[in-house]
């Protein structure tokens, strides 16, 4: 089968790619600002043994917002649906950043739909303010005000050309954005000129932002969450990562030891486009050895 582009409706139109296969499902979850492209790199290699899908979420690539909420409650219905009507009521979720805050939350609540959790980098409660940076505050702290978010969005987008915000992004997101392929690159930027045609862009991000800010400061609500995840789970971390730093990672290893801890020494905060063949070289391993059969 064919990668495909589909929609399902899931109280409104819902974006993604089919990546074909025949295997048990796998579902993934981009984070804040991405959209299915960031598996596109991942996805056909998984299509040899598995069904993998990759999932715009409310707000985000080709899924409109609608009359819906970006927040992460109404993210986690959205996979929670689109698990039982599209996937076939159980699958593997793979999370990058907000994407892997996500799948927890889903894992943690709704454990009959995962048989196993991919966390890539995922966005956790700040360990230190030590490693904050100007950027950082920028693109992320500011969208977290009320009412001046939304414009600190607007006025991101209306900086430079497509070409040059992409560039800036792969300079925060990478450890060597020279590793980003010329197809990825010609698609995210391609991807980012639509988004600047979609008025509730914006809107959706800062939404998001701000539940996922609320959600990381109930640090002890935080935590047990993390306890309550029974699925098979794999946690695989950018050393160099200047979005979500490394420190944090080794604090949720350290709560869960039973889960396998997978740095990259050399890798930022995306390493299924960064770094795919190592990412799939350490996801074969973890299936190979701790996870049961699916």
């Amino acid at each position: 089968m064919e990668r495909t582009s589909q929609i399902a409706d899931i109280d409104g139109p819902v974006h993604y790619i089919d990546h074909g296969g025949t295997g048990p499902a796998i579902v993934m979850v981009h984070g804040l600002g991405g959209s299915h492209l960031n598996w596109e790199l991942v996805g056909p290699d998984l299509a040899g043994d598995y069904r993998p899908y990759a999932v715009d979420l409310r707000g985000f690539g080709l899924t409109p917002l609608g009359s819906h909420s970006a927040s992460l409650k109404s993210q986690v219905a959205l996979l929670v649906r689109f698990i039982e009507e599209v996937a076939g009521g159980r699958a593997l979720l793979f999370g990058n950043s907000m994407g892997g805050l996500i799948a927890m939350l889903l894992a943690a609540h709704h454990p009959q739909l995962i048989d196993g959790l991919v966390l890539l980098d995922p966005a956790l409660p700040m360990r230190s303010i030590k490693n904050v940076n100007r950027i950082t505050v920028a693109r992320l702290g500011l969208p977290v005000l009320p009412w001046l978010g939304e414009e600190a969005v607007r006025r991101f987008a209306a900086s430079g050309t497509p070409e040059e915000r992409v560039d800036a992004t792969w300079r925060i997101l990478t450890a060597r954005p020279n590793r980003i392929n010329a197809t990825t690159q010609a698609n995210t930027i391609e991807m980012t000129r639509l988004r600047d045609t979609m008025e509730w862009a914006p809107e959706a991000y800062c939404e998001a932002i701000r539940s996922i800010t609320a959600t990381l400061s109930r640090r002890r609500r935080f935590r047990d969450m993390v306890h309550r995840i029974a699925a098979p789970t794999l946690l695989v971390h950018g050393m160099l990562d200047e979005i979500v730093h490394f420190e944090g990672a080794e604090w949720l290893a350290a709560e869960r030891p039973d889960w396998r801890f997978a740095p990259i020494p050399d890798a930022g905060h995306i390493p299924q486009l960064e770094l795919p063949v190592r990412t799939m070289d350490i996801f074969r391993d973890w299936m190979g050895t701790a996870v049961p059969a699916v």
